[in-house]
Formats: C-alpha cells, structure tokens, sequence
C-alpha cells in the first residue's frame, strides 16, 4: 500500500492587513512565485479551522479578537529548501511589517483561527518581556 502524503494548500492568511494597503501588496507580490494564495480573514472567521480557511472554506461564526496585531499565516511551504525563508525576506524587502507570523503545522490546522491568534499573542507578549 502507498502512503498518502497530504499537500498542504498553498496559501498566505493574513489578519489585520487589509487589501489595498502597502502590506498586503507586499505578501501578494512575494507569494506570486510560490503561487501562494493570499486569503485575508476577519472576526467573521475566527471560530473557523485554519486548515479550512487555507481551503477557502469559511464557516460565518464571528468571535472576539484575541489581538490588534496584524498577523500572517503560510500554508504549503518548506523551511529545508529555503522557499520559506526567501518569502520571508520578500515580505521584508517590500516594507511589510507583521509582528505576528505563524507557519501551519500537522496540529495547528486543526485549531480555530482565533485559537492560532490568542497562542501567536501570547507567544509575542512572552518574547517582548524577555528583550
């Protein structure tokens, strides 16, 4: 029997950083040649799975922000290739600056996305203390 190895969906979910703004232009143009979808999502989302908002499912189940602070979520890029860190370094070379990033994981896909905001947050705030 052949393992079933599940792709990831190619996609940038980004909280707090609305179309038409300098850094939304920023992601969209270094996720074009990763073919990165780039989904902004909003309060109405945050009861939804991350891995179903990566497929472009919403499920209109609004929550409260756990957070202001703009966030990025990548879906269905490798850190050993370098494809994830040369994204990275695009967002940043376009002046894009986003406190919060998040790479999927296995059991963060399975997580709401308000859940994903509220660990980032609190991961931020612990970083912060610590400089």
């Amino acid at each position: 029997m052949k393992a079933r190895i599940e792709q990831q969906p190619r996609c940038v979910l980004l909280w707090r950083i609305a179309p038409g703004t300098a850094a939304f232009a920023a992601v969209e143009h270094a996720a074009r040649p990763y073919g990165l979808r780039v989904r902004p999502v909003s309060e109405q989302d945050l009861n939804t799975t991350v891995g179903d908002l990566c497929r472009g499912r919403h499920a209109p189940a609004p929550g409260t922000a756990p957070t202001g602070l703009p966030a990025m979520i990548i879906s269905g890029l490798r850190h050993d290739n370098g494809d994830l860190n040369a994204f990275l370094e695009g967002v940043r070379r376009g002046g894009a600056q986003i406190p919060l990033r998040a790479m999927v994981t296995p059991t963060s896909r399975s997580w709401t996305l308000g859940a994903l905001l509220e660990e980032l947050c609190q991961e931020h705030t612990a970083l912060e203390g610590k400089s």
